[in-house]
């Protein structure tokens, strides 16, 4: 009869119920960790493509090759839904930046701030639509319980160019009179509106993260969405670069990137990622339409 060793954490086998099992946390560690890399660079290859995509570099899974003209004939492309997503698009994407330098102390840190940052987007977005102000989409999210703070607190953020002149009014200006042009700054620079139309934010709606300056002109959606794309990718490098330990990937902060994850999955990739595949699709199928008339005229 062959004899059987004791089990010991050596040779890897515990007994079920065994006061020496080690805890489920330090096996999931590890695979957490694996999961929450493999899914940052995932992102990351995915928005590289996107962005490469729409600049017309390469061809859409190896079948067409799209070039500004071929995406401007593309329904999804009109000129007000591509005004209103640029918008849209340079609000994260000037947000995204802040979040990330101010807010990365920590993998946990970084990832709430991110996540209240999309949750305020998504709701920015849901209010701010085509057509205007969705006023049934403002009492659904509640946006004065959501964002509004106690007594006291500081006010809405302000775009870059007011912080640059309030930076300068506190620090090296304290000999200058309260009524100087430093001192002065109209805080009307932070109010959101699309060109001429105006359309700034309702009362109550205010932003923790979310930053919403006046924009003088439509800007312009490729060029947007690129550095979008290049943002998010250096917010996933940097999360990476926070996770570098197994120690560091705790159950929580695998939660929270899952749902962050999940936001950036719906705010931009699975939409862009749907418009070009039914375009493709229309495109091969012309094609292949084109073949044939030719093969069969020659027959």
């Amino acid at each position: 009869m062959m004899g059987r060793t004791a089990p010991t954490p050596t040779n890897g086998y515990y007994p079920p119920n065994s006061a020496t099992s080690p805890p489920l946390i330090q096996n999931e560690i590890p695979s957490l960790h694996h999961h929450i890399h493999e899914v940052a660079n995932k992102r990351i290859s995915t928005l590289d493509y996107l962005r490469k995509a729409h600049e017309g570099r390469v061809y859409w899974f190896n079948t067409l090759l799209f070039d500004k003209p071929d995406l401007a004939r593309m329904p999804y492309f009109d000129s007000r839904k591509l005004a209103y997503r640029a918008t849209n698009y340079l609000l994260l994407g000037l947000s995204l930046p802040a979040v990330v330098d101010l807010n990365s102390g920590t993998p946990l840190e970084l990832l709430r701030s991110l996540n209240t940052l999309l949750t305020e987007f998504d709701a920015y977005q849901q209010i701010h639509t085509e057509n205007g102000v969705n006023t049934s989409s403002l009492s659904r999210a509640r946006i004065p319980n959501m964002f509004r703070r106690g007594a006291g607190g500081r006010g809405r953020r302000q775009s870059g160019a007011a912080d640059m002149y309030a930076d300068a009014g506190s620090s090296g200006s304290s000999g200058l009179a309260s009524g100087s042009a430093v001192n002065t700054v109209p805080t009307s620079v932070i109010n959101f509106g699309l060109g001429g139309e105006g359309n700034d934010l309702v009362p109550g709606e205010e932003y923790t993260h979310l930053l919403t300056p006046n924009l003088p002109f439509d800007p312009d959606f490729f060029e947007t969405f690129a550095t979008l794309c290049d943002v998010l990718i250096d917010c996933y490098a940097k999360l990476t670069s926070l996770l570098a330990a197994p120690k560091d990937c705790t159950p929580v902060v695998a939660e929270l990137f899952t749902k962050a994850d999940v936001r950036v999955r719906k705010i931009i990739i699975q939409g862009v990622v749907k418009e070009f595949e039914e375009s493709s699709r229309n495109g091969l199928k012309q094609e292949v339409n084109n073949v044939g008339k030719v093969v069969l005229g020659g027959l």
